[in-house]
């Protein structure tokens, strides 16, 4: 399984216009936890059946994560970097 880069993810962002900040902030947040998760998948060798039983989510919803027009829920995304033990570092901005 190849990881796809962020670049599809970037000319989403730009060419779309945001009716907030908080909704470019999310699609960015979707992004990066959406190549994690790809990435740990590979890392570990975890098949997407195996990975949507443990994350309790449809295989769909992860053969999803590589369609560079689709844009996960955070759900999902949260619900799958848990099953694969991604760790979140939360900060607040200043």
């Amino acid at each position: 399984m190849e990881v796809k880069s962020q670049t599809r993810w970037a000319e989403i962002k730009e060419s779309l216009n945001y009716a907030s900040e908080v909704r470019k902030k999310m699609i960015s947040l979707s992004a990066k936890l959406t190549v994690a998760i790809l990435k740990k998948q590979e890392d570990i060798g975890i098949s997407n059946a195996d990975l949507a039983t443990k994350a309790q989510v449809g295989e769909k919803s992860i053969v999803d994560l590589t369609d560079n027009d689709n844009v996960p829920s955070i759900e999902i995304l949260i619900k799958l970097s848990l099953a694969l033990d991604i760790e979140f570092e939360l900060s607040t901005q200043k």
